[in-house]
């Protein structure tokens, strides 16, 4: 149940998550050191909103440089250290403008090259205020004591500077000695300190990861010395309390960048964040290659023809069994096929991280050994898993840059999204309810999805209604027919009775053909591009006597032809749409009058007006 929740409510989170880089690396393509060329890539791929990076070692120029790359996707705010800046130290907090408005964003050093605070705007007005730290190891102990006082006086002598709702990065140390492997020795005396600006800024004691999983074992920082493998969760998150209830899916995760740490992360959620639900389906048109799922939905399309076949060999048409719910149900059935192996189908590269992820934990959790044992092993398939991330990375590099070459040179709307600024999503907060006030006068506001979309149906529904201005039906009836009586010009009885005629597998043919892919679809979430691959088939199959073709056009035409003669079935929802408001850029956010509908339709629904045009 709490994964579903999560699933519901993706949309409105922010997720933040901190790596320590282990330096700049290079800009090389398709070099292993060439960081920042994979730092997009793994911000979407895990949907990151804020990432907070330790020893970046940036340069003003080399920021400046990387912020015009990447112009329209991310923003890149740092702070670098004051004497030695590509060689020691440096902290970077990149927002990416997928998921994070960037336009109100404060940023304040804290401690130059080690501690960042940037506050940003939420989906709902809240502001959300972090914290990235990279506390020093270099000269020991007395150092990183030093460093967290300093960061703490900060706060205290600079009054007017928002204290953070999350702290993250590495802190080099560790709170207890199950956060290390081998266990060796006790937390080092740096952590009181810790523990006081964690309590200056209020912020819980113990992280969020550990709160969640008080017994687990996991690391985010590996190494080799003298033979002996060491593992350590330096990397940690902290928020406050009040936070703790909104926080959700903690993860720490390899990203397939040259570094020896892992990324911790978490989805945070702020009081005033919108409630969203789960939208409508789409079908995974990156699946329509899939043989499996090109077996099943011929399987499927041809049990349609053979229940088209029975009804034209007599058995009688009901409401509940007749063309057009013949091509309902094998719709819904096409787009659980579509989803269902998507979930199954994995590329090589997944399985095997995958398993050598499954492999790593039970090696984590084994007692039958001792911990050098388990240590060296672990070693050993982390490196594994980073190498095979990495190759990942490289494969979805070498992929986007084929792509970029066949679609990034001509008007495609794949060169439109390509060169648009990122923005995100544009939400409706929530709708005031007309004519409803609070005791004291204030007023009221409706948040829930369902009620808010109740709301805009009932608004809609009362533009389109008679007010008394309005002629009576009778009186516009007359007025039409005045009107229509009027004009001279007229069709033949040819043109007449071509569009009396039944819609032909021709006529379907051709407004598949006209109908525009990259479209919308409407609620049944199946593109024009399913049908055209359908077609395809269809047509490659008939030219082998051996093969079993399924017709698609011909459950159209027979639907078609159907509604024709008997009206739209009212059980399968052919002619409901999905409609989204626009907003007008005028007038508070909150009226369901300052925003334009547009209503999405099923593609089937539009290749029917499609051809009734085209007659036209």
């Amino acid at each position: 149940m709490r994964r579903k929740v999560d699933q519901l409510t993706k949309k409105t989170t922010i997720r933040v998550a901190s790596l320590n880089m282990n330096g700049f690396g290079n800009m090389l393509p398709d070099h292993k050191e060439n960081k920042w060329g994979r730092i997009l890539r793994v911000m979407n791929e895990h949907r990151v909103g804020v990432l907070l990076l330790q020893e970046t070692h940036l340069t003003e120029a080399r920021r400046t440089s990387l912020q015009s790359l990447y112009e329209k996707r991310l923003a890149i705010i740092h702070s670098p250290h004051p004497e030695f800046p590509t060689q020691r130290e440096g902290v970077a907090i990149v927002l990416n403008k997928k998921f994070v408005a960037v336009q109100d964003v404060a940023s304040t050093t804290v401690y130059p090259g080690r501690a960042l605070q940037v506050s940003v705007r939420c989906l709902g007005g809240d502001t959300l205020t972090i914290l990235c730290i990279y506390a020093p190891t270099t000269e020991g102990i007395n150092e990183r004591k030093r460093f967290f006082q300093a960061v703490r006086d900060f706060y205290e002598t600079h009054p007017r500077v928002p204290k953070p709702h999350v702290m993250a990065g590495d802190f080099n140390n560790i709170e207890d000695g199950i956060d290390r492997l081998p266990m060796g020795e006790e937390p080092d005396s740096s952590v009181e300190d810790l523990d006081e600006l964690k309590q200056e800024l209020g912020l819980m004691l113990v992280d969020g990861w550990r709160t969640t999983y008080p017994t687990e074992k996991e690391y985010t920082f590996h190494r080799t010395s003298n033979g002996r493998a060491v593992f350590s969760r330096l990397d940690r998150i902290y928020i406050r309390e009040t936070l703790l209830a909104e926080a959700r899916n903690w993860k720490i995760a390899e990203t397939g960048i040259s570094t020896d740490h892992k990324m911790v992360s978490v989805q945070l959620a702020t009081t005033n964040t919108p409630v969203v639900g789960p939208g409508r389906p789409k079908f995974p048109l990156c699946m329509l290659k899939d043989k499996t799922l090109k077996r099943t939905m011929k399987e499927r399309g041809l049990k349609a023809i053979k229940e088209l076949d029975r009804l034209e060999a007599g058995e009688p048409r009901t409401e509940s069994f007749n063309p057009q719910t013949i091509l309902a149900s094998m719709k819904s059935d096409m787009m659980k096929a579509a989803r269902k192996r998507e979930r199954e189908t994995i590329p090589k590269l997944l399985a095997a991280i995958n398993d050598l992820e499954n492999e790593l934990t039970k090696w984590r959790k084994a007692t039958h050994l001792s911990e050098e044992a388990r240590s060296m092993e672990m070693e050993v398939l982390t490196r594994q898993i980073s190498d095979l991330k990495l190759r990942r990375q490289r494969q979805l590099q070498q992929n986007a840059r084929a792509k970029h070459r066949k679609e990034g040179e001509r008007p495609t709307k794949y060169w439109t999204r390509a060169n648009k600024e990122c923005a995100p999503r544009d939400l409706v907060p929530a709708f005031e309810r007309t004519g409803e006030m609070t005791p004291e006068g204030e007023k009221v506001y409706e948040k829930d999805p369902k009620r808010m979309a109740e709301i805009a149906r009932a608004h809609h529904i009362a533009v389109q209604e008679d007010d008394a201005s309005v002629k009576p039906p009778s009186q516009r009836e007359e007025d039409t027919k005045i009107v229509l009586e009027s004009i001279n010009t007229t069709i033949s009885d040819d043109q007449a009775q071509m569009l009396a005629n039944d819609i032909t597998w021709s006529d379907c043919e051709i407004a598949l053909r006209y109908s525009k892919n990259g479209s919308a679809p409407g609620i049944d979430g199946i593109p024009y591009e399913v049908w055209k691959t359908l077609h395809e088939r269809f047509k490659e199959d008939s030219r082998f006597e051996d093969r079993e073709a399924f017709d698609v056009l011909r459950i159209f035409k027979e639907a078609f032809c159907d509604i024709q003669e008997h009206g739209v079935c009212t059980s399968i929802g052919f002619a409901e749409g999905w409609m989204c408001p626009i907003y007008k850029q005028k007038g508070e956010r909150t009226k369901v009058a300052n925003y334009r509908p547009i209503t999405l339709l099923n593609t089937d629904y539009k290749l029917l007006t499609k051809v009734m045009a085209i007659r036209l």
